[in-house]
């Protein structure tokens, strides 16, 4: 009698144990779990998508208070070089002797950074010109040899989108403006020749263990801050010349700069000093989405990329333009592609974009420029 008592008992914990677990989850609903209906609801053939409406109904809740009021400033790095210099004049003038500056336009708002005496936000006032912008604030005489980089500011709500089958939540708003080269929100999944230099190649840089990218001997602190997109050249081990580290923290530990850096799911493997250098990624989605998460917008610092699949299960494709709910996704552009996450396997230059002009999935080159969406959970 005990035992079948104790047998009793040890199946009711469990039970009162699996609840808990499982209340709070609702996103799994067992296995065989239909996949979300396309919207589609007109009827053009018996038997086709319109006609059996297979799927779960798409549902959402917008969020809007709290966190996810108002907006975040997020500053995204479009330029890096060490030729930008300032002059003393009011208005304020900026020049680049390498003659990279005609894709800061006139009316964006720019973050310098690193700058002896300017660094600092200013707004736009003659831009498009290769060698000199001009901004509305004054700017201090100074001669070019710092690496500076330039970010474009862009104001984003901080609404956020859950999605009740998924269990993501969506940033609500696709940016579309004040970044990327033509200010339109646009930008590149990954472009090299969009990797502006931070530290020339020498040998004084290494990787050392607790994923710290190390300049020996050097205070090249200034340069680098949270939130920046990195690239190295020249290491030996694939995964530390992987594009994409993102910075965590900076400081001059012992006589060394001491970058420590993101991997993402990957190991960075220990390499000694040696004949590298390091770039900043600009106007990459990836550099977006961590400027986001350096903003905390929405109050969350763990925004990514959506993959193929997740950015599709937007779409509403008894919409013309295949456009996702309106409630939910006020102003969603609706003239151009979504990026994805997902490269294309048999060109790997190429990633997955879904078309939300008429809700085709392709892929196109990455240096390509179009929006990105970011999304956080699953």
């Amino acid at each position: 009698m005990k035992r079948g008592f104790t047998y009793l008992l040890i199946l009711l914990l469990l039970g009162i144990g699996s609840f808990f677990i499982y209340a709070d989850t609702p996103v799994y609903r067992g296995w065989g779990t239909p996949l979300l209906k396309t919207g589609q609801i007109t009827a053009y053939l018996i038997g086709d998508d319109g006609d059996k409406q297979k799927g779960i109904t798409k549902a959402y809740v917008v969020n809007s208070a709290g966190s996810q009021s108002g907006n975040a400033t997020v500053d995204s790095p479009h330029y890096a070089a060490a030729t930008i210099a300032f002059a003393a004049t009011t208005p304020g003038t900026i020049t680049d002797s390498a003659n990279l500056l005609a894709t800061v336009l006139t009316g964006d708002t720019i973050k310098v950074y690193n700058s002896t005496s300017n660094s600092g936000v200013y707004t736009v006032s003659t831009g498009g010109v290769a060698g000199t912008i001009r901004t509305t604030e004054a700017t201090v005489a100074e001669l070019a040899g710092a690496y500076i980089t330039i970010l474009k500011r862009a104001t984003h709500s901080n609404n956020t989108v859950k999605d009740l089958n998924t269990g993501l939540e969506w940033a609500r708003y696709v940016q579309t403006g004040k970044i990327g080269p033509a200010s339109d929100g646009k930008l590149n999944w990954y472009d090299a020749t969009k990797c502006y230099t931070l530290h020339p190649a020498n040998a004084d840089v290494g990787m050392v263990a607790g994923n710290i990218l190390r300049i020996v001997g050097l205070d090249e602190a200034s340069r680098f801050f949270a939130g920046a997109v990195l690239v190295c050249s020249g290491f030996a081990n694939a995964v530390n010349k992987l594009p994409g580290l993102v910075v965590k923290s900076v400081s001059f530990t012992g006589g060394n700069t001491d970058i420590v850096v993101d991997p993402g799911n990957q190991v960075l493997i220990a390499e000694a000093t040696g004949n590298f250098g390091i770039s900043i990624v600009c106007r990459s989605i990836y550099s977006y989405c961590a400027a986001a998460n350096v903003a905390l917008l929405g109050g969350y610092g763990d925004w990514r990329i959506p993959y193929d699949l997740q950015v599709a299960n937007l779409r509403d494709m008894e919409q013309p333009t295949a456009a996702p709910d309106a409630a939910a996704f006020p102003g969603w552009p609706t003239s151009d592609y979504v990026w994805s996450s997902t490269t294309r396997p048999s060109h790997v230059g190429y990633a997955v974009i879904i078309d939300f002009v008429n809700g085709s999935i392709a892929s196109v080159t990455k240096t390509s420029y179009y929006f990105v969406a970011l999304v956080r959970g699953g």
